[in-house]
């Protein structure tokens, strides 16, 4: 059966107000000042079994918690002054410091259906078997006329159980499975292709640039951008639409230098090298907020160039959201005139979230930003992978060029573009509309901290970040929960990210595994003192936090 309507989930109770930072010494790093919630209050620590307890009380910006119920450099004492002593006295270029220059992205198998509330079975030995490369391979000469290969449907119908399996227990990857776009199921017998500029129609008659042009719009308008003031495209993923954003800052600023911090998406310091540009990997804190004070400090020291700056709404791995107002002060603070820095904001999935969250701040073209992009297969949901790209009119003035050939200007990364993309996007906008997205976005936020609250009194160590449904965990010992769960890791922690289609009950089995995982393997140690499960123990999470497992730590560390 076709999966039909989304389950509703909204609490009209859902509000809460979001705590100011402050700043505080983490005990794990006892030479790095880390921001805390002002709301942390006095540590209270308890045993129970064998875990220590820690908790540093803070609201996040969904619901108050329930009443029952690579490093970052060492500063130098010798080294030149700095703006503060959270500063490293060396910022290397990424290029030469390779190994955190960007989180990377793992695919995972991504299909809509069994994305409901139960677990599809496993594949059977005979189904397993149909979808082997000898099974699937494609006969190319005469003497091998594929004879002994099972028919087209047979294997098809064992891929389609396959992916239905793999999306009742899709946990690890931001992608939306609640969606049914059977209504579209026509218009895939067209080739729809919207090749050049969205705005300009080419001689190609068979696209989707009505519907293009009015996710485009729906879009100025959730980031507050006047009429004709803006640009933008569907594009292919939202790697593209940071490809797009970085090579219009570079030619902006040709001479420019591109900052973004060690947890940012690969796809941005994959611009940089495409681009040959400039750029450096900015520290993060625990909580994987770039590092301000690192910020300012390498801004300072290269105040003769231009700045480009790329701002995470929501990194890879933890969700952390980098605070846009604190970098526009940092501009200011060091006189940086509007005209000499760029400002890209990497939203692959909390910027269509985050307009949606009460109390969060705002992220938006009223501010001075230049360029946003976005995923529109995460949180909206889509069969395939597509994005938005959303910059100021004048800034793509700048790569334009005609195409006698197509009619129309080249404006885009790609040339051919999926127009069945646009028509999605547009169906699933027309759909849910404003309060549907809403629902959505509560469901998530609120699943999240039920999730962590599991996972917490499981005995397992976990955080959440504020503004965001990526819940982050120490990596289970056995690797065949990893890949059941589809669990996106790095070192020696893991995550789940909560989105649509992650239910309760999904949770519910997924803990009482976690539970019998340590049960049976232990728990994960912490890798090195500044690993990334160690990270979490830090108190400028805020919190219910359970410590994660004592290590001794050998020298070659």
């Amino acid at each position: 059966t076709i999966l039909s309507t989304m389950r509703s989930v909204i609490n009209p109770a859902y509000r809460a107000a979001r705590t100011a930072a402050a700043r505080t010494r983490c005990p794990s790093s006892s030479s790095s000042f880390l921001p805390t919630s002002s709301a942390a209050a006095s540590r209270v620590a308890s045993n129970n079994s064998n875990n220590s307890v820690v908790d540093f009380r803070r609201f996040k910006s969904s619901l108050p918690l329930p009443e029952d119920d690579h490093e970052i450099t060492e500063p130098s004492t010798t080294s030149e002054p700095r703006l503060d002593n959270n500063t490293a006295p060396d910022i290397s270029d990424f290029t030469s410091d390779p190994l955190k220059a960007g989180t990377p992205s793992p695919w995972a198998v991504f299909d809509a259906w069994g994305a409901g509330e139960g677990i599809i079975d496993p594949l059977s030995d005979d189904e397993e078997a149909m979808l082997s490369p000898e099974m699937v391979r494609i006969p190319i000469d005469d003497e091998d006329d594929g004879a002994n290969l099972p028919n087209e449907s047979d294997i098809l119908a064992a891929y389609d159980k396959l992916l239905k399996r793999k999306s009742s227990v899709h946990f690890g990857y931001p992608y939306n499975l609640m969606y049914n776009h059977e209504e579209l199921y026509e218009f895939m017998k067209y080739s729809i292709n919207n090749l050049g500029d969205p705005f300009i129609t080419s001689n190609y008659g068979v696209h989707s640039r009505q519907f293009e042009c009015s996710v485009i719009d729906f879009f100025a308008k959730l980031w507050k951008m006047e009429s004709d003031s803006y640009w933008g495209y569907v594009t292919t993923c939202g790697t593209e639409g940071n490809l797009h954003g970085i090579l219009l800052a570079r030619e902006c600023h040709p001479d420019g230098i591109l900052y973004s911090s060690r947890e940012t998406h690969y796809s941005i310091f994959k611009a940089a090298r495409y681009y040959r540009m400039d750029a450096k990997a900015i520290p993060t804190l625990p909580m994987g907020e770039i590092d301000y004070d690192a910020l300012a400090a390498e801004i300072s020291k290269n105040k003769d160039r231009p700045v480009i700056i790329n701002v995470n709404i929501g990194t890879t791995v933890k969700g952390a959201v980098d605070n846009l107002d604190r970098i526009l002060r940092i501009l200011k603070t060091l006189d940086i005139p509007r005209e000499r820095y760029h400002i890209h904001c990497d939203g692959a999935l909390f910027a269509m979230m985050m307009p949606f969250v009460d109390w969060a701040p705002e992220v938006s073209f009223r501010k001075p930003i230049d360029s946003i992009a976005v995923s529109g297969h995460k949180m909206l949901g889509c069969p395939m992978p597509c994005g938005i790209a959303l910059t100021r009119k004048e800034h793509v003035k700048k790569v334009e060029q005609k195409i006698e050939y197509l009619n129309s200007v080249d404006t885009t990364i790609m040339g051919s573009r999926n127009g069945q993309a646009a028509l999605y996007l547009w169906y699933s906008l027309r759909k849910k509309g404003i309060a549907g997205i809403k629902r959505d976005v509560v469901h998530c936020m609120e699943t999240a901290q039920y999730l962590r609250d599991k996972i917490t009194e499981a005995g397992l160590t976990c955080r959440l970040n504020d503004l965001s449904s990526t819940v982050v965990l120490e990596r289970p010992m056995d690797d065949k929960v990893i890949k059941r769960w589809q669990l996106a890791c790095e070192e020696d922690i893991a995550h789940v990210v909560v989105m649509p289609n992650v239910t309760k009950p999904k949770i519910d089995k997924f803990v009482e595994e976690l539970v019998e995982c340590k049960n049976t393997f232990g728990r994960m140690q912490p890798k090195r003192e500044d690993s990334p499960l160690k990270k979490l123990e830090c108190s400028s999470w805020g919190g219910l936090a359970v410590a994660p497992v004592a290590a001794t730590f050998h020298e070659d560390y």
